[in-house]
C-alpha cells in the first residue's frame, strides 16, 4: 500500500495539494489554539526562530524545511495522533514540492521574510489560544503562498 507521501507525489498540480494542506492545517491550528501546552509554546516558538534563522540564507532547503518544521510544530500542538501521523508522513514529500517550487519560482530571491509576520502571528494566537486568529492566519498565510506560487 502506498504511503501518504508516496500518494502526495503522485497527486494532482500545487493547487490541489495546497487545497488539502489548508483543510488539514487550518483546523490543526484552530485545535493547536485550544490545546497548545507549555512544551509546544516552547517548540512553536524555537521553530519561529529557526525559520527566522534560514529566511536569508542562501539555502532554500533548509529554509523550506525550517517553514515546515514550523508548520508540523502546530500540527503536533493540536495534540490528534489522526493528523499528526499523517502529516507526518507527508511533510517530507512537502518540502521536497516547496523547494522545487522555491527553485523553480525564484521565490527565496523575492524575499521569504513576506511570511514572518503571518507566522510569527500564528505562533502568538495558537500561545494565547485564539482558535479564530490561529486559524484565520494560517488561512491567509497559504492563500497568498499559493497566489505566490501560482504567480496569480
Amino acid at each position: 500500500m502506498a504511503s501518504p507521501a508516496d500518494r502526495f507525489r503522485g497527486a494532482g498540480g500545487a493547487g490541489d495539494v495546497y487545497e488539502v494542506r489548508a483543510m488539514a492545517e487550518v483546523q490543526a491550528a484552530r485545535s493547536a489554539a485550544a490545546r497548545c501546552t507549555d512544551a509546544d509554546a516552547t517548540a512553536l516558538r524555537s521553530a519561529l526562530e529557526a525559520r527566522r534563522a534560514t529566511a536569508d540564507g542562501p539555502d532554500n532547503a533548509a529554509f523550506v524545511d525550517a517553514n515546515v518544521t514550523l508548520h508540523a510544530a502546530v500540527v503536533d500542538a493540536a495534540h490528534n495522533p489522526a493528523l499528526t501521523d499523517p502529516f507526518t508522513e507527508f511533510a517530507p514529500a512537502l518540502c521536497q514540492g516547496l523547494i522545487g517550487l522555491v527553485d523553480l519560482r525564484g521565490l527565496h530571491d523575492k524575499g521569504p521574510q513576506r511570511g514572518d509576520a503571518h507566522h510569527a502571528g500564528l505562533v502568538d494566537a495558537a500561545i494565547r489560544g485564539d482558535a479564530d486568529g490561529a486559524s484565520r492566519t494560517l488561512q491567509v498565510e497559504l492563500d497568498a503562498m499559493l497566489a505566490q506560487l501560482l504567480d496569480r
